[in-house]
């Protein structure tokens, strides 16, 4: 039962971070320039981690994750 447990936590937490990466991604709440502009004040940074750059970086991370969830699920 204990197995059964973690693989639905495991599914869990993949939803609940593909989903934050995908509000990343699509900009909700301008939470790109947010991550941005605390960031900014890191040496070498500011040109690298532009709010584009964020956006792209969060919609690779979301899409692994949404993969990993349907891969999960679909492994008896």
């Amino acid at each position: 039962m204990g197995e059964s447990m973690n693989a639905w936590a495991e599914v869990g937490w993949g939803v609940v971070f593909g989903t934050a990466a995908l509000m990343v991604t699509f900009n909700y709440r301008d939470v790109a320039w947010r991550i941005h502009g605390f960031m900014a004040n890191t040496v070498g940074v500011n040109r690298l981690l532009t709010p584009a750059m964020v956006r792209f970086t969060c919609g690779v991370l979301a899409i692994a994750s949404m993969v990993s969830v349907v891969v999960g699920l679909a492994r008896p």
